[in-house]
């Protein structure tokens, strides 16, 4: 940020894209306050120039770059946004005036022989419009923490939320439904996602946090949290969490659990207030592009990694487990934390003869074989289903079966000689109760570059690292 004797100046370049408009919005509020600038007037210039931009970059190529420039003086707030393209935006300058409040200013001049200089322009001065209504205060119009509303999305929102995923994570993100508002809002009506948002005091959604269902199912994931970066800090997604348990609670649901990321722990201290522990470590889940842009990536060159967080929303009876001598601490202490005590059996014979498995490949190269039965034929099932998933592509592997099922002994040993280490358990994920999950993988992967908040789940990481060491060495 530069200034002189008379005003302060700070400058943005970014690319024509509308997805740009959450970052200019941002920019022009910051630097504004930097510069002095009453926090009301601050947010409506901040308005003003996101509406704008949104206009300018329905006619611009996305190769385009602009430059914004706030500046200061005593009494008035601008902001200057310099074009190249001086034939596509001569038709479309005249009618951006009408779209503004009447108490914002706008001009427009020619730039060079081919480009356009727009200011746009408030008084810094408290005014009153022709209605003799007082502009709000700087304390009416900052978006304190007290003013933020929490509340179930109209339809009409779906591209506000849309833009605050785009201004998070770009293009990565790996719920693709969230950019296209149609399909979002289908599956909002459809029951299987149950959606919160926040609000600033504007009215306009500066977060979202959802439960997503598949149909019969008695738990469900939350998910698709995002908060814009300049309202974080204030626990926004602590406050809709609350709002989405209660909601689960009147669905009549199980459990909820949540699949934070490891490269911040934003996400992972949220569920640390819910209540949600960590139960499993799942390494290698997603391709290395998925993260938030605008975070330093700690994990970067190796594929990225989420935990497995739970809560039960109803009270859990004793658990029966059917496991490993070598896995039985870690299970109970893992069922401890969520208030259910275990009852460990030792192995027993399988009481069927062929296995009933199922494999699935996701776009982004995880792999997943369930053992709904295990049959005395385990090992040979698991050698076939795991040349299926690496011939469709899988880079990384989830092998998941029952806790209480009698052959589970049988299959983590087979699983163990493949490569197969522990990775946690999934608490009512299944019809039959609880899953024991394991996990193979293809490519290199350092869980110290992970980034874990409780102390819990830095402990159950190491297990799993050190089992993964000796599946490792026995093959």
């Amino acid at each position: 940020m530069g200034k002189n004797n008379s005003d302060h100046y700070a400058e943005l370049r970014l690319s024509m894209e509308p997805e740009g408009g959450e970052l200019l919005r941002a920019f022009v509020r910051e630097a504004s306050l930097v510069s002095g600038v009453p926090a009301a007037i601050a947010s409506l210039l901040a308005a003003d120039a996101e509406q704008i931009w949104c206009i300018l970059c329905q006619s611009s190529a996305n190769s385009e770059r602009a430059s914004v420039i706030l500046s200061s003086e005593k009494r008035e707030a601008r902001v200057r946004i310099l074009l190249a393209g001086h034939s596509r935006f001569s038709a479309i300058l005249p009618s951006l005036g009408p779209q503004l409040r009447r108490d914002a200013g706008i001009s427009y001049r020619e730039r060079g022989v081919d480009g356009w200089e727009i200011a746009l322009h408030r008084s810094i001065e408290t005014s009153r419009d022709a209605t003799g209504v007082e502009e709000p205060t700087a304390e009416a119009a900052a978006p304190a923490a007290e003013e933020v509303q929490i509340d179930a999305p109209r339809q009409g929102d779906s591209a506000a939320i849309a833009r605050c995923f785009l201004a998070v994570y770009g293009h990565n993100y790996i719920h693709r439904e969230v950019f296209s508002p149609h399909r979002y809002w289908r599956k909002v009506e459809s029951g299987e996602l149950i959606p919160m948002v926040s609000r600033d005091a504007r009215g306009e959604v500066i977060g979202h946090v959802a439960l997503e269902r598949e149909a019969g199912a008695m738990v469900a994931e939350r998910g698709e949290a995002v908060v814009l970066p300049s309202y974080r800090g204030r626990h926004l997604l602590e406050r809709m969490t609350e709002r989405l348990t209660d909601e689960a609670v009147r669905l009549g649901l199980v459990g909820i659990y949540a699949e934070p990321v490891t490269t911040h722990t934003f996400s992972q201290r949220n569920d640390e207030r819910a209540g949600m522990p960590t139960t499993a470590i799942l390494l290698g889940a997603a391709p290395e592009t998925l993260h938030s842009k605008d975070l330093p990536v700690p994990t970067a060159g190796q594929r990225q990694s989420f935990l497995l967080t739970f809560r039960f929303l109803q009270p859990s009876g004793e658990c029966e487990i059917v496991a490993p001598q070598e896995y039985r601490d870690v299970i109970s202490a893992t069922y401890g934390r969520l208030g259910v005590s275990v009852s460990p059996l030792d192995g027993r014979t399988p009481k069927e003869t062929r296995s009933m498995t199922s494999i699935a490949v996701n776009e982004g190269g995880y792999g997943r074989i369930r053992f709904e039965t295990i049959g005395s034929n385990a090992a040979i099932e698991l050698a076939q289903a795991m040349s299926d998933v690496d011939s469709l592509g899988a880079r990384a592997v989830q092998l998941s079966a029952h806790i209480g099922d009698p052959g589970l002994p049988l299959l983590t040993e087979a699983a163990r000689a493949q490569g197969f280490f522990f990775c946690g358990l999934a608490p009512a994920f299944s019809v039959g109760g609880d899953l024991l999950l394991m996990q193979r993988l293809s490519e290199p992967l350092d869980v110290n570059a992970l980034q874990l908040f409780t102390d819990q789940t830095k402990e159950l990481a190491a297990f799993i690292e050190q089992d993964r060491q000796s599946a490792t060495s026995r093959r």
